[in-house]
């Protein structure tokens, strides 16, 4: 008894230390970091796409911005990342692979921008790995933590247009999954035994993002041709049902510590963006906001939560409407994004900043290739903290299928 009780102290103890670690290691907190991403053509522009619409493109953040699908289109894709961590005492490097989205969307009603869709995508990651020297009761442990997993989000539903220049969108977000913690006391005092703490945390809720676009912005100022739209994203808090399962394993025993039921409350979340969508070019802003302050997790984070905000903005380079060659049917991208997380370590914010370029090869009539590298920093070396350096390649492909369209024969 006496070994479990200094063992589940250690547990629930304040430990903010990370030397040393691999892995992402901000991800240790809350339900993990929260994966950013709205869609193919929004990735290499650095945003989450609020106010982009049109054709071509599945709009995952907005479900407002569907509306100009005239075809059938699927797209997905996949992510390769490393990362470098650096503190006071030397740095380590790390890299994974994972997927991005996977979607499908449909046009019903053309005449009223009626568009339905289905996807699946990364909401959160967890994976992390980390070795602290403490001391509990008096008696020094080194621990070894890790956690792996994280949350995902099935997406439902549709878009349409009540005016020419008013789109409407609806999507209902399931979220699920699991994520694995693992705490490991290695006790000098030989009279206290190895002790290992496995848990494993299941999820599941849902949530609805409400979606508009808005694209009359030039006839208000007298030019209603000045192609410039207007988004906006308000996304529902979410409560999460939580079941803990827990395994207390020491060199003699392994027995089940107990299952626990409750639940973890996300909050709600608003995004504003403003899109110039012209015929050679485009620029695209963002602003997201997230009151994580009125978050309530399952176990409570050893660190501060606050309010996240998300601010991003990136230019595209379209092809050219009537290409001769190869090449000039290929669009670039570039943008940068800065993030304040929703959590502080050692009362230092752990904010990130991030630079994105991407290319779209064509690879089909009406299928593109887009291959996207994202470099940035997140936390810093201050306070006993790491900063992380990290690289991103992501590569997706959408392409389109005629469906639901009548052929007039003569």
């Amino acid at each position: 008894m006496r070994r479990r009780t200094v063992f589940l102290g250690i547990l629930t103890a304040v430990i903010v230390g990370f030397s040393p670690a691999g892995g992402p290691v901000y991800s240790r907190f809350g339900i993990g970091d929260l994966i950013s991403f709205g869609s193919n053509r929004a990735n290499g522009l650095g945003v989450m796409g609020y106010a982009l619409r049109g054709d071509g493109f599945i709009n995952l953040a907005n479900p407002a911005g569907l509306s100009g699908l005239t075809y059938t289109r699927i797209a997905g894709g996949f992510d390769y990342r490393t990362l470098s961590l650096k503190d006071a005492s030397g740095s380590q490097r790390f890299a994974t692979g994972g997927f991005q989205s996977l979607a499908l969307a449909v046009p019903v009603a053309d005449s009223g921008g009626v568009v339905l869709f289905a996807g699946a995508a990364p909401y959160s990651i967890v994976a992390y790995d980390v070795q602290v020297q403490s001391l509990a009761g008096g008696v020094p442990v080194a621990q070894h933590l890790s956690g792996t997993g994280g949350l995902s989000s099935l997406n439902l539903g549709g878009s349409f247009r009540p005016s020419h220049d008013l789109t409407l969108g609806v999507a209902f977000s399931y979220y699920y999954g699991t994520i694995h913690r693992r705490l490991e006391a290695d006790f000098d005092d030989d009279s206290f035994a190895t002790t290992e703490m496995r848990t494993t945390l299941s999820h599941k809720g849902s949530g609805f993002t409400l979606g508009m676009t808005y694209g009359g912005i030039g006839s208000m100022f007298g030019n209603p041709s000045l192609p410039l739209t207007l988004g906006l994203v308000f996304t529902t808090p979410a409560s999460l049902s939580v079941k803990e399962e827990a395994l207390l394993l020491t060199e003699r025993t392994a027995d089940t510590t107990q299952t626990r039921r409750g639940s973890t409350r996300l909050p709600a979340g608003i995004g504003l963006g403003l899109a110039y969508d012209g015929a050679g070019f485009g620029l695209s802003g963002d602003l997201a906001l997230q009151n994580w302050s009125s978050a309530n997790f399952f176990e409570s984070p050893p660190v501060q939560i606050r309010n996240s905000l998300r601010a991003a903005a990136g230019i595209e380079i379209k092809a050219k409407q009537d290409p001769v060659t190869y090449w000039e049917r290929v669009a670039y991208r570039a943008g940068f994004a800065y993030t304040s997380s929703y959590v502080a370590v050692n009362g230092q914010a752990i904010n990130s900043w991030a630079l994105s370029g991407g290319i779209v090869l064509p690879i089909g009539p009406d299928a593109r290739m887009s291959v996207d590298l994202t470099a940035g920093s997140r936390g810093t070396t201050d306070h006993g903290l790491f900063r992380e350096t990290f690289f991103r390649l992501s590569v997706s492909v959408d392409a389109s299928e005629v469906w639901f369209v009548t052929i007039e024969e003569d």
